[in-house]
């Protein structure tokens, strides 16, 4: 999956448009909309502000990792069990709780969003 793949699926999977990010960011539309269309890279200041933003890791964006999860999970007991939880379920079961999961990231407010992950 290439930078603007995930950058588009991290977007989406929180319903959150380019314009809402370029103005929390200050990052120019046009901009953002490169990187999501694969013609332009961030610079690692950029790719820091948006690894930071959507809380995953750097080497998730750019492809490097297919775990998303930042690695200061360690320090977050409640995402220690909600990990265990996952990998303790079928596939199926998997699937099912990704697509819960999003569906309640559809509905949480933008404004808690923002505030949890502070």
């Amino acid at each position: 999956m290439t930078f603007g793949e995930r950058l588009k699926q991290l977007m989406d999977d929180r319903n959150i448009t380019q314009r809402q990010i370029s103005k929390e960011l200050n990052i120019a539309v046009t901009t953002l909309n490169g990187y999501a269309n694969d013609y332009r890279e961030p610079d690692f200041l950029t790719l820091s502000l948006l690894a930071n933003y959507f809380n995953v890791s750097a080497d998730y964006l750019l492809g490097i990792s297919t775990v998303p999860i930042m690695s200061d999970i360690a320090g977050n007991h409640d995402a220690q069990r909600l990990l265990y939880f996952y990998q303790c379920l079928s596939p199926e079961m998997k699937s099912l709780l990704i697509e819960q999961a999003k569906l309640l990231l559809k509905f949480d407010s933008p404004q808690d969003r923002f505030i949890d992950e502070r």
